[in-house]
């Protein structure tokens, strides 16, 4: 695609002082006028503000979306777009990774944000899946859903980044992540959860799920390494209940993604996921907590056309 054949809808996360905010104003948005491509900045500068912004300039028609930002950033593009009602098949989403974790796009080969005017000469949008998580209560009626396009995880996952929401770190994220996952780690318990993926079901004490459309998570961990986002399937990795210092132990193993040789791993391909605990458990997608509860997921396959650097 030309980029300078259409008009593209940036929406960023970054606040004015940041240093994130000075590389997209003075670094990337400068090769944009140098390349006479036009833009319009949105400033997303509050939760769920992207989603807004997102869902507004979608039905006014605009198709043409940069997400500058994380994880998050992200989540809350594709959640506007869909709640906009524009046909998804017909947007097109790139991504300028200013965030600290930038997970999705490690999956997509890309590189640094300094370098993503690259990817307006080399990078190629692609058909990707989405994944809708639909929370339920009880009596298996609907809660709340939300949209993701990289991991939603169940249990520990989602317990590490509740414990993360007060005050996300701008320095040295991966290292704070993992003090609050080993403090999480000792006080988490394994529960009792009925996981229903394709014509598999199985019911354990379970310390985690993630459900991947992508593959990283928690600032680089390749939680669930085969995941493919243009497969139309969901890949997922459970754990079922493991000693703590077994973790601790393997934790090298989550970002080279050989964790799933453990025995108390599984993993399983599935179009659609039911998990039901025995007591409503935490989930989060993209770092944003969910309604706890029992989750339906299921994929939408290759909808979105996103821009990939592989």
């Amino acid at each position: 695609m030309d980029f300078s054949s259409h008009e593209w809808q940036v929406i960023a996360k970054p606040n004015a002082q940041s240093a994130q905010r000075k590389i997209l104003e003075n670094n990337i948005l400068n090769k944009f006028n140098e390349r006479n491509i036009a833009y319009r900045l949105h400033i997303a500068d509050g939760v769920g503000k992207g989603t807004e912004i997102a869902a507004r300039l979608c039905r006014e028609g605009e198709r043409h979306i940069i997400a500058a930002g994380g994880d998050g950033t992200i989540n809350e593009v594709v959640n506007g777009i869909y709640q906009s009602g524009t046909n998804p098949e017909e947007v097109y989403l790139a991504i300028i990774p200013l965030g600290t974790g930038n997970d999705f796009c490690r999956t997509l080969g890309y590189p640094k944000a300094e370098a993503f005017s690259q990817l307006l000469a080399t990078g190629e949008f692609k058909r990707t899946d989405v994944g809708l998580v639909t929370s339920l209560n009880t009596d298996n009626q609907e809660i709340a859903k939300r949209y993701f396009i990289n991991i939603a995880g169940f249990s520990f996952d989602a317990a590490v980044i509740n414990e993360t929401m007060n005050g996300k770190p701008k320095l040295f994220p991966s290292a704070v992540y993992l003090m609050k996952l080993v403090k999480v780690l000792f006080t988490h318990k394994a529960t009792r959860v009925t996981v229903k993926s394709g014509n598999e079901e199985i019911t354990d004490d379970i310390f985690t799920i993630a459900v991947g459309n992508a593959q990283f998570n928690g600032n680089g961990m390749r939680q669930v390494p085969m995941a493919d986002p243009h497969d139309g399937m969901f890949d997922v990795v459970s754990i079922r209940k493991i000693r703590p210092m077994k973790v601790v132990k393997n934790v090298k193993k989550l970002f080279s993604g050989k964790h799933v040789t453990l025995p108390e791993v599984r993993v399983t391909h599935a179009k659609q996921v039911d998990i039901q605990a025995s007591k409503p458990i935490l989930g989060e997608v993209e770092g944003e907590m969910l309604a706890a509860g029992n989750y339906h997921i299921s994929v939408e396959p290759r909808q979105l056309n996103v821009l990939h650097a592989n």
